[in-house]
């Protein structure tokens, strides 16, 4: 769409003004995906669903200093209480951990889920400013030129082996374009609701996604 629109919205035109600040946007969206993700591997899914919460203190932060939304009291309060619960649980996740004798692993997976949600936040804050001052189809069209690019080229340096190692069936390949198809909606519509609300806002009502992932949990994969 944007390589067929004329003028200074033109894909060539955005490219030459503002190639640099997407490429680290890209980047930044890509390595925030791949970090949480990859922390499934080392801890739990309740784990990783409560600390990813970290992304709406790293937004709050952000949105004052960089958008200038101003906040009261009691959102700083609750940014607190969120990283005090952030602490609990990643203790928690330690101290079990060690008595079932794998600590470290849950240790790696929290501090990967921490850094993929500080990723998250810097990400949502850009794309609260580009949806706001420039375009909701100029963010999906570069973040989408270049975050196919980048990722591709980590999951060929990367990821390579691991993929190799699949056995590809029908259910894994349907989990795969499910998992697709949810981003591909998550991306598309959180421009929309940004420009409507805010960065923070919209993380916030992500929270319910914790409940969403208990349920799919329970009765689609039989967690214990």
């Amino acid at each position: 769409f944007l390589f067929l629109t004329t003028g200074e919205e033109n894909l060539l035109a955005i490219l030459k003004r503002r190639w640099w600040k997407y490429m680290i946007l890209g980047i930044i969206d890509i390595e925030a995906n791949y970090l949480v993700v990859k922390a499934y591997q080392y801890t739990t899914l309740t784990s990783v669903q409560l600390l990813d919460c970290f992304v709406i203190p790293v937004v709050i932060l952000l949105s004052w200093f960089f958008l200038l939304v101003r906040y009261k009291a009691v959102h700083f309060i609750g940014i607190v209480v969120c990283i005090l619960g952030m602490g609990c649980m990643a203790g928690a996740d330690v101290l079990v951990g060690r008595q079932q004798g794998a600590g470290e692993n849950k240790l790696i997976g929290d501090l990967l889920v921490l850094g993929g949600a500080t990723l998250y936040g810097i990400s949502n804050v850009c794309e609260e400013y580009i949806v706001r001052n420039l375009s909701r189809v100029e963010f999906l069209g570069m973040i989408g030129l270049f975050g196919s690019f980048f990722s591709g080229i980590q999951l060929a340096i990367m990821e390579h082996k691991e993929l190799l190692k699949v056995p590809w069936d029908w259910q894994i390949g349907l989990l795969y374009v499910g998992f697709s198809a949810c981003m591909f909606g998550l991306y598309s519509f959180m421009p929309v609701v940004i420009k409507k609300t805010s960065a923070t806002a919209v993380n916030l009502s992500l929270l319910t996604a914790d409940l969403y992932s208990l349920f799919c949990g329970l009765f689609l994969f039989h967690y214990k």
